[in-house]
């Protein structure tokens, strides 16, 4: 897997954590994590390709 990838992978989870630790809100921490994850595994089926 290309380096990139896995870096910016590492961001969004890392993002996705930090989200639901500090926002109060559950619907915008779940949106977010819905929105983090959908990126993600775009980036990652962009990369396999």
């Amino acid at each position: 897997m290309n380096k990139k990838i896995i870096i910016s992978q590492s961001i969004m989870w890392a993002a996705a954590i930090l989200v639901v630790s500090i926002v109060e809100e559950k619907e915008f921490a779940v949106l977010m994590l819905v929105i983090l994850a959908t990126t993600s595994l775009i980036t990652l089926r962009k990369g396999n390709e």
